[in-house]
């Protein structure tokens, strides 16, 4: 498969044919599948079968090492009894399915409880303090994905994918002086409150696909961001840095690091960027980073 196809191939029409092939080589019904997110993988639950189905967007060594990484994090988080989700250990995986590679994870059903920023800070404080040295967790690189998806980018200006590589070049030095100076620990890699969920009343940190070693600060960046980019009150990040014990604004390293986090969360958002509210979004974080306006409200999609 060739870069081109690797990118427009994942669609809900074939995410959900390798989903659905990879249940049949494994014994799963599937009829009744429910496409819970689509980005970087798609991800459906299966409620009768209890079953959580993770399409990632190709086969290739790269990516099954960071699905091998994936299921490895699952498996030292629930050894630590730390909240997570499990795989199904019942079932060989990952699956190979129509190019790309399908792990299959723990259902939790519907909630009532709403997980809070106070979750999240508490969990991130736990999940720092494990330790993780055992695992062989690869050091936070937050580049060479954004330099895939830039470099596999359409539909959007040309003028605007420019900007954008040049400004992670730009932030590559400023970063790797950070990881070389800064402590380094594990961490969750893409810490915000869309991860947690609710089992009963027990909330759980989902999806480990970045988890990495590297400043742990970097878990934090997202929630202080909120404030000026999704509205975020100043009272609910107070609530969040006294949970987690810090407020990274506070630390010398935030404005460098907040800068790669909005690259990455432009660069994402501009794989679904074509049309519609995604292309409008897109549009809106591009000229606030041209304009270097740190404060312009951003939109979650």
């Amino acid at each position: 498969m060739d870069a081109a196809a690797e990118y427009d191939g994942l669609t809900e029409a074939s995410a959900g044919r390798a989903m659905a092939a990879a249940c049949s080589q494994v014994g799963l019904r599937f009829g009744q599948a429910e496409l819970l997110r689509l980005g970087e993988n798609a991800i459906y639950a299966l409620a009768t079968e209890q079953t959580v189905v993770r399409v990632a967007r190709s086969d290739t060594e790269e990516t099954l090492h960071k699905v091998q990484k994936e299921l490895l994090v699952a498996r030292w988080l629930m050894s630590q009894n730390f909240p997570a989700v499990a795989p199904r250990e019942d079932i060989v995986q990952p699956v190979q399915s129509e190019g790309r590679l399908v792990t299959f994870w723990e259902y939790v059903p519907p909630s009532p409880v709403e997980p809070t920023l106070t979750d999240l800070g508490g969990l991130l404080r736990d999940l720092h303090s494990l330790p993780a040295s055992e695992l062989g967790l690869p050091l936070l690189d937050p580049f060479p994905i954004m330099e895939r998806r830039l470099a596999l980018a359409h539909g959007v200006p040309q003028a605007d994918v420019d900007y954008l590589a040049e400004a992670c070049a730009k932030s590559q030095a400023a970063f790797h002086s950070i990881m070389s100076d800064a402590p380094k620990g594990v961490i969750h890699g893409d810490a915000h409150r869309g991860n947690l969920l609710a089992r009963g009343s027990q909330i759980l940190l989902i999806d480990y696909e970045a988890v990495a070693i590297g400043p742990q600060a970097w878990d934090l960046i997202p929630t202080a961001t909120a404030v000026d980019r999704f509205g975020l009150s100043p009272g609910e990040y107070a609530v969040f840095c006294r949970t987690y014990g810090q407020d990274v604004t506070d630390w010398p390293g935030y404005g460098p690091l907040r800068t790669v986090r909005e690259l990455g969360m432009t660069t994402w958002l501009m794989q679904l960027a074509q049309s519609g509210k995604a292309a409008a979004e897109f549009a809106v974080r591009m000229e606030s980073l041209r304009k270097e306006e740190r404060d312009r409200r951003w939109h979650a999609l």
